[in-house]
């Protein structure tokens, strides 16, 4: 019964974030179709993978982090005198904080990453270190 339940938290929360979030924000993420004549450059790629880090840090992390915390907290709470989902629930909360870390890191990391590289390609306009425009 367990592992049920397991299947349909996971199935809910991947429909909720690819169905709802992807359609609706998928055509801001690509800055420019089609290859040739000058539509596409590497500028545009940059945008791109910064377009992507931020749709899973804006739309991604916070539904799922928020998931786990409610979870772990139930947990915690519904536990009461069992040591074992108590500590599960604990558990639980620690790696969704610690995946939230990660998470934030990583994005830290890759903008400015590619802010530092992406000044030597043409077009490419850094404004801050989190906000990339292509010319």
């Amino acid at each position: 019964m367990n592992k049920i339940w397991k299947n349909l938290i996971c199935a809910a929360i991947l429909s909720f974030l690819l169905i709802g979030s992807a359609s609706a924000a998928w055509e801001g993420i690509v800055p420019c179709f089609g290859v040739g004549e000058g539509r596409c450059t590497v500028c545009h790629f940059l945008v791109l993978l910064k377009n992507i880090l931020d749709f899973l840090v804006k739309m991604v992390m916070p539904p799922l982090a928020g998931l786990m915390f409610l979870v772990g907290g139930i947990m915690m709470i519904a536990g009461g005198a069992s040591e074992e989902n108590y500590k599960k629930g604990k558990d639980i909360m620690k790696n969704a904080l610690i995946g939230v870390v990660i998470v934030l890191a990583s994005w830290a990391i890759v903008n400015t990453l590619i802010v530092t590289f992406g000044r030597a390609v043409e077009g490419f306009t850094p404004l801050s270190w989190w906000k990339v425009k292509c010319q």
